[in-house]
Formats: structure tokens, sequence, C-alpha cells
């Protein structure tokens, strides 16, 4: 798990030059994280709240989904695929339920 992490890291040290590119409309985004577009991009960018990574495999493409927690209550997940950018597939706010469901899945590994 922890090599995922880094690995993630990595990766976005080396694509954080360029421009963010987003799989869903923006709007639709904002609206769903309650937050704006810079607040999105320097989260990923510091990845100081970055507590679990999880690696997908999906039609010959890899992706990332990066788990930032804020609190026992609050969290987020972001989607994430490398290419010649960093590509924002989608974001989700991650509930109570949800982070417990999480936290479980973490530990299984």
């Amino acid at each position: 798990m922890e090599d995922l992490i880094k690995e993630v890291k990595e990766l976005i040290k080396k694509y954080q030059k360029e421009d963010f590119e987003y799989g869903k409309p923006v709007d639709y985004l904002l609206f769903r994280t309650n937050t704006n577009k810079n607040d999105i991009e320097k989260e990923i960018i510091n990845c100081k709240n970055l507590e679990f990574v999880e690696k997908q495999l999906r039609k010959n493409e890899i992706r990332y989904v990066l788990y930032f927690i804020y609190s026992r209550r609050k969290g987020r997940a972001y989607v994430l695929k490398f290419n010649s950018k960093i590509r924002i597939i989608t974001i989700y706010p991650l509930g109570k339920k949800t982070l417990r469901k999480y936290r479980k899945k973490r530990f299984k590994k």
C-alpha cells in the first residue's frame, strides 16, 4: 500500500507541470464536491491528506483511486489516469459509512 502512495506521488511530480484534464464537465465535479478548481488541483499536487491508493486496470489503462480523508466523517476520492497530462476522471465525496468500509479494505491487504 505504501509503495502505491509513493508511486502516485512520483507520477504527480512528473506530470504536475502539465495542465489538468477532466473526464466529466468541470462544473459538475465542482458542484458535487462543493469546492473550486484551484483547490482540487492543489490538493492533488500536495497529497496532504492522502491516506490510501487503489490501482485499477480498466480497458488496457491503469487508473488510480486516491482517497483523501479529512476527518472520521469526511473524505474525498479522486480517480486519476496519467497520460501526457493528469486526467481527473471523476471525484466523489466520501461519507461516514463509506469511510468505515474503506478503512476495513485498507487493513485487509
